[in-house]
């Protein structure tokens, strides 16, 4: 299990998230972070990178 932190405009970022969960078995991502006077927001999501392809655990998009 790793922790993934995406810092971004708050759309990209969301959706890095939301497609690292297609990926991988992740939790749903937090709740977007923001720094006052900062534009970009952080986002967390958990990824288990332990399991195998044919476990269900991510897709292999580069075959």
């Amino acid at each position: 299990m790793i922790t993934i932190e995406i810092r971004g405009l708050e759309p990209a970022a969301v959706k890095a998230a939301e497609q690292i969960s297609a990926l991988f078995s992740a939790t749903v991502p937090a709740p977007p972070c923001r720094t006052r006077g900062e534009d970009e927001v952080l986002v967390r999501i958990q990824a288990d990178i332990g399991r195998t392809p044919g476990a269900g655990g991510y897709t292999d998009t580069c075959a």
